[in-house]
């Protein structure tokens, strides 16, 4: 069931479960189809502005009409939607407890996977974020650090790949050296920023670990 947060006019913001996809995909759990079956519209009316990976859950926000898709899409692009992440990781002992990190990322298609690359590789795109460990907890015989994670930047797989690279995977995250057995969303998008017709708006939800 998907929780509509928020709706207005233009768009609607939503939390997206775990395993759903962020965009329309006949036959498969998704965003988009909810929102229209919620609203009783077409799939068509539900303009996707941004993503969240399949493994990744909580706040997005989707375009109702082509105005707000216009309007979302200059936000997105002058960097003024901000979001706020939950993460659920291994962290290395050697990870700060707050800091930025700052790479150059290359996503390989083929293998649907990021990696870390010098900056003057083609097709490397610069990737920025902010964490703050805030909190741990024993799970499965582990030790499960949270970190609160702002983005600067928006790359593919960013926040995996870049706690991956300095040995701090998050949970279940094989793909980037997760050595835990986890099914669920160990990133969550728990704060969600965007100005609107000369307002600043606002949503949280909370991250609620699913043990």
């Amino acid at each position: 069931m998907l929780e509509i947060i928020h709706r207005e006019k233009d768009f609607v913001v939503v939390n997206k479960p775990y395993g759903w996809l962020s965009e329309f995909s006949a036959g498969q759990p998704n965003v988009p189809a909810a929102i229209a079956e919620a609203l009783s519209i077409s799939p068509d009316q539900v303009y996707t502005v941004h993503r969240l990976d399949r493994t990744t859950a909580g706040l997005m926000v989707y375009a109702l009409t082509k105005r707000g898709a216009a309007e979302l899409s200059r936000s997105i692009t002058g960097g003024l939607l901000k979001k706020t992440y939950t993460a659920y990781i291994t962290a290395d002992e050697s990870l700060p407890r707050s800091g930025e990190m700052a790479d150059f990322l290359y996503f390989d298609r083929r293998r649907d996977k990021s990696f870390v690359v010098k900056g003057d590789r083609p097709g490397a795109k610069e990737a920025r974020l902010t964490y703050e460990l805030v909190d741990r907890f024993a799970y499965k015989d582990k030790e499960i650090t949270v970190a609160r994670v702002c983005l600067l930047t928006g790359r593919t797989h960013q926040i995996r790949v870049q706690f991956g690279s300095r040995r701090s995977p998050l949970i279940g995250d094989g793909k980037y050296g997760s050595r835990v057995n986890f099914k669920g969303a160990s990133l969550v998008s728990t704060e969600l920023d965007f100005p609107w017709a000369g307002k600043e708006l606002r949503f949280s939800i909370d991250a609620n670990f699913q043990m």
